[in-house]
């Protein structure tokens, strides 16, 4: 099941779920890294190996997350998405001032289009994380925590989607564009 978007959301999900019954943030969280384990666990057994991006999402969850529950300080757990996605943004951006893109690489298969398409890809996915990070900051210092709970979960996803949506509808136009 990797790369099965409902298998990336199960921690989410179960994270939603716990804090939306018990409105503890710090049990959700604790489930959560058990969760995001049992994850890493499952894809070692199905599939011999585990990506990049779940690694990458347990062991920051497990960072950020255990040092929310350890110290009973919401703030780290709050600050772990805005890490993740200035991470992608970063990983995106200094990939494409070396000269590699890393939207082509992953779909150079499906879709042929100009390096300059693929470069404003690139940057505008990279702009888009960093932006998407900036908001997670300014919701979690600005609003309520479960307010916070709700955009992590909800807001966050639908303005994920929204943006693949434009990418996409970019991509159609500029691929019949060169048509």
């Amino acid at each position: 099941m990797q790369n099965n978007l409902l298998f990336e959301l199960i921690p989410l999900i179960v994270f939603f779920v716990v804090y939306y019954l018990s409105k503890n943030i710090f049990l959700a969280t604790s489930i959560c890294i058990v969760i995001c384990w049992l994850q890493v666990l499952l894809c070692k057994i199905w599939y011999k190996k585990i990506s990049r991006n779940l690694w990458i999402s347990t062991i920051l969850i497990t960072l950020f997350g255990g040092l929310s529950v350890i110290l009973k300080n919401k703030v780290f757990i709050m600050l772990k998405p805005t890490v993740l996605y200035w991470i992608l943004a970063s990983v995106m951006l200094i990939s494409q001032m070396m000269g590699k893109n890393l939207i082509k690489t992953a779909f150079k298969k499906d879709f042929h289009l100009s390096e300059s398409i693929w470069h404003r890809l690139s940057i505008a996915w990279g702009l888009f994380f960093i932006a998407l990070g900036a908001l997670n900051m300014f919701i979690a210092f600005n609003f309520s925590e479960y307010t916070w709970v709700r955009f992590k979960v909800f807001g966050v996803l639908s303005l994920i989607v929204t943006f693949s949506i434009l990418t996409g509808l970019f991509v159609y136009l500029s691929h019949k564009k060169s048509k």
